[in-house]
């Protein structure tokens, strides 16, 4: 469990790093990047979005996976990804905090007795494990209270726009089609500006996309899953828990 939930965790710390980024508009390219232009991609709530670029290193390891018209295939898809996940992760922290979505203080404390269950029930941490007790805590509260943000805001989108919801292998959610509407909203409104032709439609190309998780829930294991926090998944019953894991509609 200790081990999964690390690497949950990481997961979740850098999608915070990619949202913090995104809504400072500081994706520019260093100094050792490919290119160096500093291409404005996009204008996201005023500010600028700037071409993801690769390291000299990455440009030359993924070109020995390529002919040159693949890679160049390649790169524009990869940046047409990093678009979408940069301005996403922007326009859906506004929507957080309009919303009022973000994890309360009585849900933290929710969160931290959830783990303080887990870990009287979990066995012992497998051999050559050198956190201690207080760092897998640690660890595991910081991921269930990302996975509750993650939650609460796939809840409300879907509530308001409906659509299919997809949950990831380590436990990412995303309300995918209602993501996309939201995204059109605001690119409706003048919120999202582009200046670069050949990213704007690889980035729209990114919003058609058929699969983008590794589960898609629907009918009764929806509706419970999205009812039910996932850190009380442990005392909504066993039963119910079960049955939602298998129910489709």
């Amino acid at each position: 469990m200790e081990a999964f939930s690390l690497g949950l965790i990481l997961l979740s710390t850098c999608f915070q790093g990619a949202v913090d980024d995104a809504a400072k508009g500081h994706l520019v390219p260093g100094d050792k990047k490919v290119g160096h232009n500093h291409t404005l991609v996009a204008t996201v709530f005023g500010k600028p979005l700037y071409l993801e670029e690769m390291t000299p290193a990455q440009a030359e390891a993924k070109s020995q996976e390529f002919s040159q018209a693949e890679f160049q295939v390649w790169l524009r898809t990869f940046r047409g990804a990093r678009t979408y996940d940069n301005i996403c992760a922007a326009v859906t922290r506004k929507y957080i905090e309009r919303e009022k979505l973000g994890v309360t203080k009585e849900e933290f404390a929710a969160v931290a007795a959830s783990v303080e269950r887990q870990f009287k029930s979990a066995t012992d941490p497998p051999e050559g494990n050198s956190l201690s007790p207080e760092e897998r805590k640690g660890i595991m509260i910081a991921w269930q209270r990302a996975s509750l943000q993650d939650w609460k805001l796939t809840k409300s989108l879907y509530e308001k726009y409906g659509g299919r919801v997809g949950m990831g292998s380590l436990g990412a959610w995303v309300a995918f089609d209602a993501q996309n509407a939201l995204l059109q909203e605001h690119y409706k409104a003048g919120d999202i500006k582009f200046h670069h032709a050949e990213m704007e439609k690889a980035f729209w190309e990114q919003t058609r996309k058929k699969n983008f998780a590794d589960t898609y829930p629907t009918g009764k294991r929806l509706k419970w899953l999205l009812a039910t926090p996932p850190h009380m998944w442990d005392q909504a019953g066993s039963n119910s828990a079960e049955k939602a894991k298998t129910d489709g509609k």
